[in-house]
């Protein structure tokens, strides 16, 4: 055993002590802490070009073209309040996580400004409804409006005849087209699109005898913010994005933490064995010894990760009143399925580290093992809104993707849900799977480590199991 834990200190110390990991773990989380504040004032000062230019209408109902420049000004109005009022939310939330109010650099104005760039000046130009359509779409070629930026044709809508007034021969009502000019601002394509829509509505309105003001006010509800009830009983704003997200960020923490003491494992290993230090180590040890020793040491290099990221995330939770929404059983449940994980995708790796020459090698023998940690993240998002389902559970007990899926379930919104012997049952499933994993890869670890020429396939490694 003090071969073992002599080994496992070298490599970590190997590894965590070295400038380029203190970079990595620590510096750099930092520097993109600070640089975050610079890039929103960067952002916020930062103007976005103006769109100016016609709005041509070929109106073939001779109904919809006299309302169409009203009806754009309304949506660019209505575009402007919808991001005032999400900008005012995220004030009002920031001032309910924090206790304080928290202004804006540049004032909701400014945000505004930032979010959707200058306002468009969109003027309409209604065309005969017997103007040829071709025609007018040559106007829509960017070399058709060198040199007259301002009153380019920016987008030509052609609504049909009986776009309000059904054809007697007709089901259904006409519909509209835009035409636009490459690289237009998708949200200026936006607002022509609903303005347009929202004109073709009304004149449908008008032409039935209905008032558009009055089917307005009956089909508009204002839906004030959606508030959750604390486990203290207190009010505070919805968290359903912060709760989607959690599952995914437990997950990726989980994820990152294996695949970079996994990866270290295989470096190191590779570096070893292309150099002939194994062959000195091995004078000195066994080849179980010194695989276990390589794994539990980049196993603390993994769980110092874990430990400094978990800490970081919780210790923001915390900060902002939020604790109440990760419950405690996660977090042990992550350092719990941490090892397990590691323990089972680790020993492949070092598995493969032994059996090849050089990183280049190494890449085609990983990729099985890197297809397997990528199921969980692919299928994060059914598994997380339906953590209950048989797919998601008969997944939480195969091993090596169990622990990952676990830990999705557990930080869902339907956590509670799952019945307690799952976690455990699934805790178990994985000791056994690593077992069988650190068995395996012993096998191949003690034949191919002193091994060098050609890199074995699949079939080779199976017949190193058999034979050692």
């Amino acid at each position: 055993m003090s071969k073992i834990f002599h080994i496992a200190r070298r490599e970590f110390a190997a590894t965590a002590l070295t400038k380029g990991f203190i970079i990595g773990a620590f510096v750099v989380p930092a520097i993109f802490v600070a640089v975050i504040p610079l890039i929103v004032i960067l952002t916020m000062n930062a103007e976005a070009p103006k769109v100016e230019g016609t709005v041509a209408v070929i109106d073939r109902t001779g109904e919809v073209g006299a309302s169409v420049q009203d009806s754009i000004d309304r949506e660019i109005e209505r575009s402007r309040k919808q991001v005032k009022e999400a900008v005012e939310k995220s004030q009002e939330l920031a001032k309910e996580l924090t206790g304080q109010s928290a202004p804006l650099p540049m004032g909701a104005e400014g945000a505004m400004d930032m979010a959707m760039g200058a306002v468009p000046e969109l003027r309409v130009e209604v065309l005969a409804p017997n103007t040829d359509e071709e025609a007018e779409k040559d106007r829509l070629r960017p070399s058709a409006a060198e040199g007259e930026d301002n009153d380019a044709l920016l987008a030509l809508a052609v609504i049909d005849a009986d776009a309000v007034l059904k054809a007697d021969d007709q089901d259904s009502f006409g519909s509209f087209q835009v035409f636009v000019r490459p690289k237009l601002d998708d949200r200026v394509i936006d607002t022509v699109r609903d303005a347009i829509r929202s004109a073709v509505r009304e004149a449908r309105y008008t032409a039935n005898g209905y008032d558009p003001n009055t089917i307005k006010a009956l089909t508009s509800v204002q839906s004030r913010r959606t508030k959750e009830i604390s486990e203290t009983g207190e009010e505070r704003g919805s968290m359903e994005a912060l709760t989607m997200l959690l599952p995914i960020a437990f997950m990726l923490l989980l994820m990152m933490s294996v695949m970079i003491g996994g990866q270290y494992l295989l470096t190191t290993t590779v570096e070893e064995k292309s150099s002939r230090v194994v062959e000195l180590l091995l004078s000195a040890t066994s080849p179980m010894q010194l695989m276990t020793g390589k794994i539990l040491g980049q196993m603390c290099v993994g769980l110092l990760l874990l430990t400094i990221y978990s800490g970081l995330g919780i210790g923001a939770l915390i900060t902002f009143s939020l604790g109440d929404i990760l419950p405690v059983s996660a977090v042990i449940y992550l350092f719990i399925f941490f090892i397990l994980a590691y323990f089972m995708i680790a020993s492949l790796l070092a598995a493969v580290g032994s059996a090849v020459n050089d990183m280049r090698e190494a890449q085609s023998l990983q990729t099985p093992v890197m297809i397997l940690i990528m199921i969980p993240y692919i299928l994060w998002l059914p598994i997380s809104r339906d953590p209950n389902s048989t797919f998601a559970t008969v997944l939480s007990f195969v091993p090596p993707v169990s622990p990952f899926v676990m830990m999705l379930r557990m930080t869902s919104s339907q956590a509670s849900d799952i019945p307690f012997w799952q976690p455990l049952l699934s805790v178990l499933v994985g000791i056994i799977g690593a077992y069988c994993c650190v068995w395996m890869a012993a096998k191949v670890f003690r034949v191919g480590l002193l091994m060098y020429g050609k890199p074995p396939n699949f079939r080779t490694l199976v017949k190193w199991v058999r034979m050692a």
